[in-house]
């Protein structure tokens, strides 16, 4: 008996000692340390739809963290709202050895709302866990169980997304009925799943081992492009009650308008009568929704609101009408209500958001794409996008916070793909003139007019709304010209064919010119420097450049009567696929004449072509910053 019993105990050390064992961080590969801020050990998702209405997620990720840069990795937050219910979750720390520090559970997680500071009202709340470990490396793992009373949100599977996050072993599960029509999207796998039977239900199940972590690489495509995604929605779901059936984004527009945007245009009597006023005297649709795009601007604002279904329905119109505020999802569907007044067709647009272009996927129709609601107006030969949340922003006018990407219209016959507005690297425009004169004591003194159009109408767009004080901070930071001051400061905005922020100063800079010994050091080029960019030997990533643009610098200085106005001129033209470049400096009529030009242009350029990139920009950066010496008389 005692034999059995020291046999019995030592199988249970033997257990122990594999378990610590097993996570030990010398048993990670070496080439999944390269690069790594964190390692994936092993993660396992499963998504259990038991039915159109209940699906439960269990997830078991064990995460290495290698230095302070990974700590993020280790982080845990849980969202949870009526639809989304948090059953249990649990964890623990292990040192370097694989040894336990800490275990911890539910109790230990931070409880509190979703709400921002710019959301007001929001239903989710959430549960978060940060170990606050500060020697390295260590290793948290997380169990928990979340139940979900709706299956047409199912979080996708992206095992390669963060370039600093290696991963040792990945995996991804669902399990549904046989007659539970899946709809699933793969992209970029380099394995390929599989599917069996596992008692009643069928199994779809992918994994992957041995992920290197990368070198990030400036002007690559977005992960969302490269990695690897597996993406399942069920072809007949529910959704906060509401039951739906969707195969592409035609019927998914169908649903949206049935389930969350049936019944929410309908406007009071006297905004009605206000409508019919504000446009009783214009005679196009196009004039009529600039005066009511103008009218919304000036009476609502916005406030994120994250309530409703799922956050994906918009309050009526009559609601916002009274309150003076939306989200963009209730300002859209205000500014809806408005032009209906006027039987002027618009759509309800569901757009993903961001400074980096990021499409709806053309080919297959979910939930998950999109944050951000705009409104499309389609006239004849003229289609036109609108930014409702903004009350500054022009008529018509979308910058690059959602221009050119793939969108889904919501229309009355359903759900359509469109593009919005596209702006190329000749339209975004910035065109500067400096006209100064320069005296004997190297002081400067003049004016510049600049116009910004396309993408770059916003550079210096919201300096129009401040006050004096804000304005001259504001161009100090945009002009980078030491002393300079800021005389006269004035905004105008072209609204001709093209839509133009025209930006006049008057401006002075002492020192300007600098004194050494028997000349001044002039630098004529002053407005508009550009910086190189990283050298990376044995590139891996394309070359993509998401959005071009066009910078012209002209500048007259006018130099003082004691200089000697000669020069060795310059002309300069360099080119590579993606950009070209100007640079011409001589002396006219006893001016400095500078001219510069600088195009960087969209598209998509071989690995290859990045060395030449790089050289093209370090060039531009040595001759944007020309110096001359100019000698006394």
């Amino acid at each position: 008996m005692i034999k059995k019993l020291i046999l019995f105990s030592s199988l249970i050390l033997m257990g122990s000692n594999l378990a610590i064992a097993q996570y030990e961080v010398s048993n990670i590969p070496k080439e999944l340390l390269s690069r790594a801020s964190a390692t994936v050990r092993d993660e396992q998702r499963t998504f259990n739809i038991i039915s159109p209405s209940e699906m439960v997620e269990t997830v078991r990720s064990v995460i290495t963290v290698h230095n302070n840069s990974g700590d993020d990795y280790a982080n845990m937050t849980l969202g949870y709202d009526k639809s989304k219910q948090i059953k249990s979750v649990k964890g623990e720390i292990l040192d370097e050895d694989g040894k336990s520090i800490k275990k911890f559970g539910i109790k230990d997680f931070k409880d509190y709302s979703a709400s921002s500071e710019g959301t007001m009202f929001t239903n989710t709340r959430l549960k978060s866990y940060s170990p606050y470990i500060s020697s390295y490396p260590y290793t948290i793992i997380y169990e928990y169980e979340v139940r979900h009373n709706q299956t047409l949100f199912i979080s996708s599977w992206r095992p390669d997304f963060y370039g600093d996050l290696s991963v040792q072993k990945s995996s991804y599960e669902i399990l549904a009925a046989p007659d539970n029509k899946l709809r699933i999207l793969k992209k970029n796998l380099i394995k390929d799943g599989k599917e069996e039977m596992k008692g009643k239900q069928k199994s779809y199940y992918w994994e992957i081992e041995n992920i290197k972590a990368v070198r990030s690489e400036q002007f690559s495509p977005n992960r969302h492009e490269t990695g690897m995604r597996v993406f399942v929605v069920p072809e007949n779901f529910e959704y906060y009650k509401h039951q739906g059936k969707v195969n592409d984004w035609n019927s998914f527009g169908e649903w949206l308008n049935t389930a969350l945007l049936k019944d929410k245009r309908e406007l009071p009597p006297t905004t009605v009568a206000k409508v019919k006023e504000i446009c009783k005297d214009l005679t196009t649709d196009r004039e009529k929704a600039k005066a009511l795009y103008e009218y919304l601007q000036k009476k609502t604002r916005y406030i994120s609101i994250q309530i409703g279904i799922g956050g994906q329905e918009p309050f009526p119109a009559k609601d916002v009408d009274r309150l003076g505020y939306g989200d963009c999802k209730a300002l859209v569907n205000y500014m809806q209500a408005l032009l209906d007044v006027e039987n002027i067709p618009s759509y309800y647009c569901i757009v993903e958001a961001g400074n980096r272009k990021m499409d709806v996927d053309p080919e297959f129709a979910n939930l998950v794409d999109g944050n951000h609601i705009i409104l499309c107006l389609p006239f004849e030969n003229d289609t036109t996008w609108l930014e409702c949340t903004s009350q500054d922003l022009p008529f018509g006018y979308l910058g690059d916070f959602t221009d050119d990407r793939l969108v889904l219209a919501v229309t009355e016959d359903g759900g359509k793909i469109m593009r919005t507005e596209v702006y190329s690297y000749d339209q975004n425009l910035q065109h500067r003139k400096g006209t100064f004169k320069m005296d004997k004591d190297g002081k400067i003194t003049g004016d510049i007019r600049t116009k910004f159009s396309g993408a770059q109408f916003e550079n210096h767009f919201y300096n129009m709304k401040e006050i004096k004080d804000e304005q001259t901070k504001r161009l100090k930071r945009q002009y980078d010209v030491n002393r300079i001051q800021f005389n006269t400061v004035k905004y105008t905005i072209e609204e001709n064919d093209k839509l133009a922020l025209i930006e006049d100063l008057n401006i002075e800079a002492d020192n300007f010119g600098i004194k050494n010994n028997d000349n001044f050091t002039v630098y004529p080029n002053f407005l508009n420097r550009s910086s190189a960019i990283p050298d990376y030997r044995n590139r891996a990533n394309i070359v993509k450049i998401t959005r071009g643009y066009t910078d012209i610098d002209e500048t007259e200085i006018q130099l003082p009567d004691n200089i000697l106005p000669v020069i060795v001129p310059a002309n300069k033209k360099l080119e590579v696929p993606m950009a070209s470049y100007e640079f011409t400096v001589k002396i006219k009529d006893g001016k400095m004449v500078c001219y510069r030009k600088l195009q960087i242009k969209e598209g998509s350029y071989p690995a290859s072509s990045y060395a030449d990139f790089s050289k093209f920009m370090l060039d531009v950066s040595l001759m944007d910053g020309t110096k001359y010496n100019l000698a006394f008389k």
